[in-house]
């Protein structure tokens, strides 16, 4: 018989958060711990956002294409909170102790020049474009703090800051909009070779589409968007495998590009 309780959403996020800040992998985590819908994954991640350890960024978007919708059995995206402590600038070295469930994904990200207030929503596209700031050339380092996956179907990446381990980003520009979002190449590099090239296309057809999206799904929760904050739009390329010990870019062309190399263990 299933469980009748609500997940206890305060320990799970402890626990959680906990193996995040010390950079460890669980082998499984209580039966009471474990979000059994979207909506107690995201109770887990609302008590995380209040978390004293932990500084509130941003957000990152997920599941941002028809293909990896299908692959979670879902049919629209996900999100999840981005906190300070595993932002990190272009060219960072990861140590030991990377998830073990893990990949890496090339995404535009944007820094909010003002705010999208939730008296306002609900939020166009355009109105989206233009309250940012900086777009900026990302890379998602994506993983769970599990040693082997859980049988925790999508709530249980959800819970988990939707699967983020980390974000690495590159200097911005404000004057984004010269580019052609859509039609705009990426490519994803290792070790110097190009393994996957797309488009912004890739992402909800614009990336721009994963800013109203996020917006109008937070307001539906009764939060907003912020100036100064960070939105990771999802996966232009990936989620790919991540080697070890591998040297990534995600070159965005005339936008710039992002890099970080990966532990060798």
């Amino acid at each position: 018989m299933g469980r009748k309780t609500m997940v206890n959403a305060n320990k799970a996020a402890e626990i959680l958060v906990a193996a995040h800040l010390n950079n460890e992998l669980l082998d499984d985590i209580p039966d009471d711990c474990k979000a059994s819908s979207p909506e107690e994954a995201l109770l887990i991640q609302e008590v995380m956002l209040k978390h004293p350890d932990l500084t509130y960024v941003g957000w990152k978007v997920a599941l941002t294409n028809k293909a990896l919708q299908e692959k979670a059995g879902v049919t629209e995206p996900a999100y999840g909170p981005i906190f300070a402590e595993f932002v990190q600038e272009s060219g960072h070295v990861y140590e030991a102790g990377m998830p073990t469930v893990g990949g890496i994904e090339c995404e535009f990200a944007v820094i909010l020049g003002k705010d999208l207030p939730l008296s306002n929503a609900p939020y166009t596209m355009e109105q989206g474009a233009d309250a940012i700031a900086t777009m900026h050339p990302a890379i998602e380092v994506t993983g769970m703090r599990f040693k082997t996956r859980p049988d925790l179907g999508r709530p249980g990446s959800t819970m988990d800051f939707a699967g983020n381990y980390s974000f690495v980003f590159a200097e911005g520009m404000a004057d984004w909009r010269k580019f052609d979002l859509p039609n705009h190449r990426v490519k994803h590099i290792v070790n110097g070779e190009v393994i996957k090239e797309s488009t912004g296309a890739h992402v909800l057809d614009n990336p721009l589409n994963s800013i109203c999206w996020l917006a109008n799904k937070l307001a539906a929760r009764g939060m907003e968007l912020k100036a100064g904050d960070w939105i990771s739009t999802g996966a232009a390329t990936g989620p790919i495998p991540a080697p070890v010990g591998a040297d990534i870019v995600a070159d965005f062309g005339e936008l710039g590009s992002s890099s970080c190399k990966l532990p060798t263990q």
